[in-house]
């Protein structure tokens, strides 16, 4: 990125979750960004708020850069941006109740019912801010959908772990991010809604402490290597799959690499597997060097299990 100062890649640590008030360098309020977009808002308030601390996600890079640059001409040292799926994010690098609010302006509403597994409000993300955010923790939504604010509404109060107030319509905001005067602009009603944490839920997390890079050695059946691309493979309980999707064979070295795709319920990752001999007979499993996937159980399951496969 053109300013990394201002990028966190929560892949290369080697602890879950983070500690922040190491990564900032001080004790402060912790604000979360859903989505930063082109960091308009998240600039905005990390300049106003010099004694707090912010933390972005987002999934494009276009927007990372774009919120680079804004950061950057406003010398700004309380921002932190991380491409990620946020969900993910906000489960894995937050321990419980750390932080103060988290802010999600105009999310992709993913209308049709086949992609509502994809909208960030299900049920499953008010239980993630049940015990990352602090008691009286809020969290603040604005949409121009109201049948989104609605969904989310109605999943906050079903959790039984927040206040949850009335859906503000048009409501008067300090701060209009280019979405909302555009909206405005065009006489569109926004709507927002804001929640605030009164009880403690449970989550379970994929990340740990763990540092060990994953990877396997023993002796295996070199004419099996081939045979596996394309199977699928599933644990018992179905929470870890993977898949692998082709594997190449090294024309140099007696070498070959896999790619895989993994899932851990909901979180997919796309990475590479290196297979290569030892001098004393056995063969190494391990991440090809220039992939960075997090190291969740199905990662490091995919590693044992394909090693198994092929003894």
């Amino acid at each position: 990125m053109i300013y990394p100062e201002f990028e966190l890649k929560p892949q290369l640590f080697s602890r879950y979750p983070f500690d922040w008030n190491k990564i900032f360098g001080n004790l402060n309020r912790l604000h979360v960004e859903l989505g930063f977009g082109n960091g308009e808002y998240i600039s905005y308030c990390a300049e106003k708020n010099k004694d707090i601390n912010y933390v972005g996600f987002e999934l494009s890079i276009t927007s990372m850069v774009k919120a680079q640059r804004k950061l950057k001409r406003k010398n700004l040292e309380n921002v932190k941006l991380i491409l990620c799926d946020a969900k993910f994010g906000l489960r894995e690098f937050f321990s419980d109740e750390s932080i103060d609010k988290v802010i999600m302006n105009f999310p992709v509403p993913w209308y049709k019912n086949s992609q509502s597994h994809r909208r960030i409000i299900i049920k499953e993300f008010f239980e993630i801010l049940s015990v990352v955010l602090k008691i009286d923790g809020e969290f603040e939504l604005v949409t121009d959908q109201e049948w989104y604010a609605k969904e989310a509404y109605e999943n906050a109060q079903e959790s039984g772990k927040f206040k949850v107030y009335k859906i503000e319509r048009n409501p008067k905001r300090e701060f209009l991010t280019r979405y909302e005067k555009k909206w405005l602009k065009f006489n569109r009603d926004i709507f927002r809604l804001i929640v605030k944490k009164e009880k403690k839920g449970s989550i379970i997390r994929l990340l740990g402490s763990d540092d060990v890079m994953p990877h396997a050695i023993s002796r295996i059946s070199e004419e099996k290597i081939f045979d596996i691309k394309g199977k699928i493979f599933k644990d018992k309980d179905k929470d870890k799959v993977f898949v692998i999707k082709n594997v190449y064979k090294e024309l140099k070295n007696n070498a070959y690499i896999f790619k895989v795709i993994s899932s851990d319920r909901d979180f997919s990752q796309h990475y590479f597997l290196v297979l290569y001999p030892k001098d004393d007979g056995r063969w190494v499993l391990k991440l090809d060097s220039e992939s960075n996937p997090y190291r969740t159980p199905a990662v490091k399951w995919s590693v044992k299990k394909i090693m198994e496969v092929l003894e």
